[in-house]
């Protein structure tokens, strides 16, 4: 590995302006609901054409990196989510945004996506050969445990009744199964409604449950000449916020980046993780769900970190980790490149190695740019209240209606708008139900191949040592959860018990 090579590779004014505009592209659409890394790295292929091989992904991995971040700040300041993923960054930004603190969660946030993105390129840039054939061994069976973990984490991050935690999640498995059969290809639970043989798709109802609910809330509540927001406060994180943070930010860096390297795993059952993890080792898990600073951190960290963990299979196996690496890998291929591991010998010191060093440029682009932006894109959460639901509404049909031009989708938004409106009227948690739709289609293709594959053997969860050790883990999880629970209510009664 030539390292002179490589940095004259990188640093020339082309490969920078590169890096540059992809970051500030990310960024830009990271902010616009339904809009995802995903979609715009596709519409953006046909640019790259006559680019150089490196600019063009530099160009790209600077999108994901800016994306990821950006997505956090419609999710702090309008309770909408850029894409799934940022579902998780409401729980705690949102109420921080209420108190007047949404530049701190921001700037948080940035920091946060820059620590997980330069950490999870690291990684990649040491390790990825041998991190590819670890997830070579993942077989659906592994994958069903994962899920199964990631369903004790909706339990775990519950503040409340874990009955309504169990419920709501269940519920949103059950909407998970609803559309086509992923083996037979036969409709199920549709009612002869074909819109429905595509499923709910989990971006317009996740849209719904927390955006739409909000806007139908906030239209109950006197004062419509009020803001919501009523300031965004200081961006620039402080050094306190920094320190308190830094350990759930570097254990989610290493979740986002162990589940980016799984294909597959996404972005959001990373940031799932990783707020879970973030809230059982918090020394004020009660302030989780009401405003943590390290409820926003560590699953923006976890997010990022997925970035460089997604290029791992990518690069070493022309395997994609998710959406976004499947259409990077037709960007390479459209290049006249091919992936793998022979991809490090042929073009290692004028593409990979050269990638890898732009990819850890894109996250510091990301974190500059995106600080110096987050105050005007997130003062349009100081709009009058009269103004900006009727916004919120907006962005969320057309969030919903980009994703795929289905009109159903609106209706999908709509309804869950309102599902989303009495669970929170009612005290059920909404992010149990969207981690239920997220993780239902994987736990139920995973278990049926996992079944199939073993002769329909249920055994093999138990035999298989990573599978064994990962639902393990879970069951640990979960027992301590509901110990904590019962201790604090046990000290809550001995408390009252005591006479004044």
């Amino acid at each position: 590995m030539d390292l002179l090579a490589i940095l004259s590779a990188v640093f020339t004014p082309a490969s920078l302006m590169w890096i540059l505009i992809g970051a500030l592209a990310g960024i830009v659409v990271g902010v616009i609901p339904g809009l995802t890394a995903t979609v715009a790295i596709a519409l953006l292929v046909p640019m790259t054409l006559d680019l150089d091989p490196l600019h063009s992904m530099l160009m790209l991995t600077g999108i994901f990196a800016g994306s990821m971040y950006s997505n956090s700040i419609t999710s702090i300041t309008l309770r909408t989510p850029g894409n799934p993923s940022g579902a998780v960054t409401i729980i705690d930004g949102y109420p921080l945004a209420l108190k007047g603190q949404a530049g701190r969660a921001i700037g948080l946030a940035a920091y946060a996506s820059a620590v997980g993105g330069v950490f999870s390129v690291l990684v990649l840039w040491l390790f990825s050969p041998m991190l590819a054939s670890v997830a070579l061994r993942f077989s659906p069976v592994e994958y069903f445990a994962v899920g199964i973990l990631g369903l004790t984490t909706a339990v775990a991050i519950s503040g409340g009744s874990r009955a309504r935690a169990l419920t709501a999640v269940t519920f949103g498995l059950v909407v998970g199964v609803i559309g086509t059969d992923p083996l037979t290809n036969l409709p199920r639970f549709t009612f002869g409604q074909s819109e429905l043989r595509l499923g709910v798709p989990f971006l317009a109802a996740i849209i719904g449950v927390f955006a739409m609910a909000e806007v139908l809330r906030l239209a109950g509540v006197p004062g419509r000449k009020t803001r919501v927001v009523s300031s965004i406060g200081r961006v620039m994180p402080t050094r306190p916020d920094m320190r308190r943070t830094l350990r759930p930010v570097l254990r989610g860096s290493v979740l986002g980046t162990i589940v980016g390297i799984l294909p597959g795993g996404g972005g959001s059952m990373a940031s799932y993780l990783a707020y879970g993890d973030a809230k059982r080792k918090s020394k004020h898990p009660e302030e989780f769900g009401k405003g943590s600073i390290e409820g926003v951190a560590a699953p923006d960290a976890a997010n990022s970190g997925m970035t460089g963990g997604a290029m791992v299979p990518l690069l070493t196996l022309g395997i994609p980790g998710d959406a976004t690496t499947a259409v990077m890998l037709g960007a390479l291929i459209i290049q006249g490149i091919n992936p793998g591991p022979r991809l490090f010998e042929s073009s290692g010191s004028d593409l990979v190695y050269p990638l890898f060093a732009g990819m850890l440029l894109a996250n510091v682009a990301m974190v500059i740019m995106g600080l110096a932006l987050a105050k005007p894109l997130a003062s349009v959460a100081l709009l009058p209240r009269t103004v900006l639901l009727p916004a919120i509404a907006t962005l969320s049909f057309t969030g919903a209606f980009i994703a795929t031009g289905q009109t159903y989708l609106l209706w999908i938004t709509l309804i869950f708008g309102v599902i989303g409106y009495l669970m929170v009227r009612y005290d059920y948690p909404v992010a149990a139900l969207a981690l239920g739709l997220i993780l239902g289609p994987i736990l139920e293709s995973n278990l049926r191949r996992g079944l199939m594959l073993n002769n329909d053997d249920p055994t093999v969860f138990l035999t298989r040592p990573i599978s064994a050790g990962i639902l393990g883990l879970a069951v640990l999880l979960l027992a301590l959860s509901l110990f904590s629970t019962w201790r604090a209510k046990r000290r809550a009664a001995q408390q009252s018990s005591i006479p004044a």
